[in-house]
């Protein structure tokens, strides 16, 4: 349960931490964004700016081609701008060279025959003959910061006035509050002089003009207050007015989206965590308690105990059950199998035993002492060991006639000329192997001593056929001339008597001159397996 938890939070792991790279590079794009609206929205707000100011320019020049000016109609010419600037929040003075006005469309402004307090403006459309923008200064007549431009009335070669249209910076929010600035973004306006012409910022979707911006050298953190220590700002510089826009940003209104972004980050992290912990935990337990019945579906397969399959709904561990479950009954008739086996071989163990003790007993009593007695025993334990050998390759099953005869016969030189052997194959039960194992052992061991194998020009054939009943025929030949013997040893009792009744068969036994001749018929379910 504890390893699928981890894996699960393990896979959320890079996940989570490539949506965090991907918030990093949005905050580095949104800050580079940020930049370049700033400086855009300068750019617009400058621009903006310069429009108003053209349009008070290209005012001034179509007031001063009035042809009543030309007449020298000055009243005809104050009443054409008085209704020209209705509306507009935008004073008129015509200025005569001496710096005197002689029209005035506002009598409190500054009164006809007075000279102005700022000339500089002026004074330089008379000599450059070019339209001028003054900066900020405050008109005391009115109680406010304006500023004008003068426009030059051109007449020939020289110039006659200079029309001054005056408004004030105060007209200028509204062009800035057009610009719909996003929240906490501020502006300031900034003349040749670096003095204020106008400050704001954006509060609640509107322009709020910031009149405790200081006039003089005011800096763009004072629009920002508390969030000045951290901003971005862009400036643009107006090729018309000389004029200094300044646009700022807190850093804060910028890092906003990245950090909302980082708290759905945190937040969807910490939840799919959280799930990811309970999927574990659910499916842990759905696996763990199956495997737990496996667990103790292998301990009973150890204790032997019957193990029975486990329902579950998860193929594999299913497929394991099912596998424990039949190992389990193959080990119980595996089992069996050994009881059965180590029965059988108790039984056989016993005929071992009781055939043992009675060629002991027959060799004891046909024996004339120790050192003959010993010498048949061996010789006799040698065959039945032969014999049981091949048995034991086929679990004391059966044995192959074929190799039996060449076990037997080995030690006497089975696999020379001497001896030929020839039969269908046939395999024999453990009980036809060693009675008949035993009789070939003895038939050579006398045809080794007194018959064909005793010289070099004898030879044995060794053949069997099965038909109605099973024959194994041993004839000798080519040996010295044999008799019967005028007594029966060990080896005729085995060759005749416990062959023939071991087998419920017959045993004929002839001593022809031309050498032995063995033949034992018995019924073929007394040598076949059964």
């Amino acid at each position: 349960m504890a390893h699928l938890v981890v894996f699960a939070v393990i896979v959320l792991i890079p996940a989570l931490l490539f949506s965090a790279f991907l918030i990093l590079q949005f905050s580095r794009q949104q800050e580079e964004i940020v930049t370049a609206q700033v400086n855009d929205t300068a750019d617009i707000i400058s621009s903006a700016i310069d429009r108003e100011i053209y349009g008070m320019i290209t005012t001034g020049r179509v007031l001063a081609s009035s042809p009543a000016l030309a007449r020298g109609d000055l009243n005809g010419f104050r009443e054409r701008t008085v209704a020209a600037l209705a509306g507009t929040r935008t004073t008129a003075e015509l200025i005569a060279p001496d710096l005197s006005v002689v029209v005035s469309t506002d009598g409190a402004a500054t009164p006809v025959g007075q000279a102005l307090g700022d000339t500089a403006t002026i004074e330089m459309a008379f000599q450059t003959r070019r339209p001028e923008v003054s900066g900020v200064m405050f008109a005391e007549s009115v109680g406010r910061f304006v500023f004008h431009v003068a426009v030059p009335v051109t007449g020939g070669t020289r110039v006659p006035y200079v029309l001054v249209l005056q408004k004030s910076v105060d007209a200028l929010g509204a062009v800035i509050a057009d610009r719909n600035l996003p929240s906490q973004w501020s502006a300031i306006i900034k003349d040749r002089q670096n003095r204020r012409v106008f400050a704001a910022i954006t509060s609640d979707g509107q322009i709020q003009p910031q009149d405790g911006v200081s006039y003089d050298n005011p800096s763009i953190a004072e629009t920002l207050g508390a969030a000045s220590d951290d901003h971005i700002q862009g400036s643009m510089v107006s090729s018309l007015s000389g004029w200094a826009t300044t646009v700022a940003v807190p850093n804060k209104v910028i890092i906003r989206p990245a950090l909302r972004s980082w708290f759905m980050l945190v937040s969807a992290g910490l939840l799919l965590v959280a799930f990811s912990i309970l999927l574990g935990v659910v499916f842990g337990r759905r696996i763990a308690t199956p495997i737990r019945q496996l667990s103790k579906q292998a301990e009973a397969i150890g204790q032997g105990r019957p193990a029975t399959i486990i329902q579950t709904d998860i193929a594999e561990i299913g497929e394991v059950s099912m596998v424990l479950a039949q190992a389990s009954r193959d080990r119980r008739e595996a089992e069996e199998q050994s009881r059965f086996l180590m029965r059988e071989m108790t039984h056989r163990a016993k005929n071992q035993y009781a055939l043992i003790a009675a060629i002991a007993r027959r060799a004891a009593k046909e024996s004339s002492d120790t050192t003959q007695l010993l010498a048949t025993l061996s010789e006799a334990l040698n065959s039945l060991a032969r014999s049981a050998d091949l048995l034991a390759g086929r679990g004391w099953e059966s044995a192959d006639i074929n190799d039996l005869v060449l076990a037997q016969l080995k030690p006497f030189g089975a696999d020379g000329d001497h001896i030929t052997i020839s039969g269908p194959k046939i395999w024999l039960n453990p009980t036809a192997a060693q009675t008949i194992g035993l009789a070939l052992h003895e038939l050579a061991t006398n045809a080794a001593k007194y018959g064909s194998l005793s010289v070099a020009e004898g030879a044995v054939d060794v053949r069997w056929t099965m038909d109605e009943a099973f024959t194994l025929e041993w004839r000798e030949a080519g040996g010295p001339p044999v008799a019967e013997p005028k007594r029966s040893g060990f080896g005729t009792l085995v060759i005749q008597k416990m062959t023939a009744r071991g087998l419920g068969g017959e045993v004929d036994m002839e001593y022809a001159e031309t050498g032995v001749v063995w033949k034992l018929v018995t019924p073929p379910e007394a040598v076949l397996t059964h």
